[in-house]
C-alpha cells in the first residue's frame, strides 16, 4: 500500500469499483443488454491491455462494449489486465472524439505529487485546498482513485453534458483550469508550469479494481458529492483573471442530458447538423501528407529519453490525425488507427530499454494513454510546446540553413520543373485572397467559440482575426 493508498483510506470510505460506476453512470444511462439501438441510449467503452496474450509481438488490446448492467465492469476486475474506461457515453464500441456524446464527469490526473519520507505532504495540502473557503480554493472532488503512483480527482456531474464541438471545448477549457488549481506548488513537486499534465475530456483512467502500473490494484474513496457544471466554472473563475490569452464573455449554456433532442439541436446548431449528421463529416479535415507522420517516427527512433517517452508518443497519435484523411493530392496514402496502434507498441520495448530508474518502466499502458491524442482536439498542438514536452527540437523551416532568397531561387526552379511535367502553373490564381470567409466560416462552426481558439486553430494572426471578427 503506498502513501497515497494509505492516507485516502484513513479519512474516506471506500467505494467497491460496480458502485464506483454506478456513482458515474446511474440506471439507465445507458442500453440495457440486447437491446441495442435504442434512439439517444448510449454505452461506455472499456479497454483491456493483456498482461499476458500477444497478438503479432504486441500486447493484445480488447475493447468491450459497458451496458447498463456494468457486469463488463465486474469482469475486467477479476483479470490481471491493465484497464482504462473514461466517464463518457459513446455511439458504438469505438472510443473516439467522434463517437463520444456525453460527458457525466471531468477527471483529473495528479501526478508528482510531493512526498516526505511516509508523508503525503501534497495530497494533505490539496485536501487542505480544498476545504480552504478563500480564493484559489480546489473544488471539492466527488471521488479521488489511487491509482499507483498518483490519483485521479473525479468530478461526477449531476447533469451529463453534451458533447458538441462547442460545448467539447468549453469543458476542455474548463477541465484544462481545474487542473491548473490542482496542480500547484504546494501539492505537486515540478520544475516548469508546462510541466502541468493537461489531458483532453476524451482520457481514458485506471479502472478501480484493475491492476496499477506499481502491480497493486486501484482503489477508488467517496470524498464528496456531484457537482453542478456551474459550479465547477465558479471554481476556476478566480484564476481566469491570471489567464492573458482569455477574454470575459458570457458564459455559455451547457446543453444536458435530457434537454437537447436532435430536432432542438438541428434548430440550435444548424451549419453542424448539416456538416455532421446529414453529410457525416468529422469535425475537422486536415490534409497533411504522412511524410510527416513518417519523419516524427524517425525523430523518436533516435531522439526519445526518459522523461519524455510518453510525449514523444502522444505526438506520434497526434501526427498520425493529422495525416489521416485521404486526399489524392496532398496525401493519398493516409495513416490509419491500426497502423498508429501498431507503430506505438512497436517502440514499447526500446523505450523500456532506456528505463533507467526501476520504478519507472515504460509499460503497455503508457503506450495505450498515448493514443488517447488521436483526436482533433490535439491537431492545433503548437509547436513549441510539442518541443518542450517532447525534448525534440522541430525546425521552424526546411531551408537547411539556406539564405532565404537562394531558397525561393531553388524552390521556383524545382516548380517550374514540375510544371512543365504537368501542364499546370503554379502562378494561375495564386493572388492573395482574403482571410475573412475563413474567420465567418469558423465563426459559423463554432458559435460559442473565442478568437484565441480562432487564431489556434486557422493559423491566423491575431489582427487578421479581430479585422474580420464582427464582420
Amino acid at each position: 500500500m503506498n502513501v497515497f493508498e494509505k492516507y485516502l483510506e484513513d479519512q474516506f470510505p471506500e467505494v467497491k469499483p460496480r458502485d464506483f460506476y454506478r456513482m458515474i453512470f446511474p440506471v439507465g444511462s445507458f442500453e440495457t443488454k440486447g437491446m441495442a439501438g435504442r434512439t439517444g441510449v448510449y454505452n461506455g467503452v472499456a479497454v483491456s491491455i493483456s498482461s499476458v496474450e500477444k497478438k503479432d509481438g504486441k500486447p493484445k488490446v480488447k475493447r468491450y462494449v459497458v451496458t447498463d448492467d456494468l457486469d463488463v465492469i465486474d469482469g475486467l476486475c477479476r483479470t490481471d489486465d491493465f484497464c482504462i474506461m473514461s466517464p463518457l457515453s459513446y455511439a458504438g464500441a469505438k472510443r473516439t472524439a467522434e463517437n463520444a456524446r456525453y460527458c457525466y464527469g471531468i477527471a483529473v490526473d495528479l501526478d508528482h505529487i510531493q512526498v516526505d519520507g511516509d508523508d503525503p505532504v501534497g495530497l494533505r495540502n490539496l485536501w487542505g485546498q480544498v476545504m480552504h473557503s478563500g480564493a484559489y480554493r480546489v473544488p471539492r472532488p466527488t471521488s479521488i482513485v489511487s491509482s499507483g503512483t498518483g490519483v485521479h480527482l473525479y468530478y461526477v456531474l449531476t447533469d451529463p453534458v453534451a458533447l458538441f464541438a462547442d460545448q467539447a471545448k468549453v469543458l476542455q477549457a474548463l477541465k484544462h483550469d481545474l487542473t491548473d488549481l490542482a496542480w500547484n506548488m504546494h501539492v505537486v513537486d515540478i520544475k516548469d508550469r508546462r510541466d502541468v499534465q493537461q489531458e483532453g475530456i476524451y482520457q481514458g483512467f485506471r479502472m478501480p479494481g484493475t491492476i496499477t502500473k506499481t502491480g497493486g490494484r486501484a482503489r477508488a474513496f467517496r470524498t464528496g458529492d456531484r457537482i453542478e457544471i456551474e459550479q465547477l466554472q465558479d471554481a476556476v473563475e478566480d484564476i481566469a483573471e491570471l489567464r492573458v490569452s482569455r477574454e470575459k464573455k458570457e458564459r455559455p449554456r451547457f446543453y444536458k442530458l435530457g434537454h437537447l433532442t436532435v430536432e432542438k439541436a438541428k434548430e440550435i446548431y444548424p451549419e453542424w447538423y448539416d456538416r455532421r449528421i446529414v453529410k457525416g463529416e468529422p469535425r475537422g479535415i486536415w490534409h497533411v501528407s504522412r511524410n510527416v507522420y513518417e519523419w516524427w517516427k524517425r525523430q523518436i527512433t533516435s531522439g526519445a529519453t526518459v522523461g519524455h517517452r510518453y510525449y514523444c508518443l502522444m505526438m506520434l497519435a497526434v501526427y498520425a490525425q493529422k495525416c489521416a484523411y485521404y486526399d489524392p493530392k496532398h496525401n493519398p496514402h493516409p495513416v490509419t488507427y491500426e497502423e498508429l496502434e501498431n507503430d506505438a507498441f512497436s517502440f514499447l520495448q526500446p523505450f523500456d530499454e532506456k528505463t533507467t530508474d526501476e520504478h519507472n518502466h515504460f509499460t503497455s499502458v503508457d503506450v495505450l494513454d498515448a493514443l488517447e491524442a488521436y483526436n482533433e482536439r490535439w491537431v492545433t498542438y503548437p509547436r513549441n510546446s510539442i518541443e518542450y514536452k517532447t525534448g525534440i527540437a522541430i525546425p521552424a523551416n526546411r531551408r537547411n540553413g539556406r539564405k532565404q532568397d537562394l531558397h525561393l531561387k531553388g524552390a521556383r526552379a524545382l516548380q517550374k520543373i514540375n510544371d512543365e511535367a504537368n501542364g499546370t502553373d503554379w502562378r494561375s490564381g495564386n493572388g492573395r485572397h482574403s482571410k475573412g470567409p475563413v474567420v465567418r466560416q469558423w465563426r459559423r462552426e463554432n458559435p460559442s467559440g473565442r478568437k484565441v481558439d480562432c487564431i489556434r486553430e486557422t493559423g491566423l494572426s491575431k489582427p487578421t482575426v479581430y479585422k474580420y471578427w464582427n464582420i
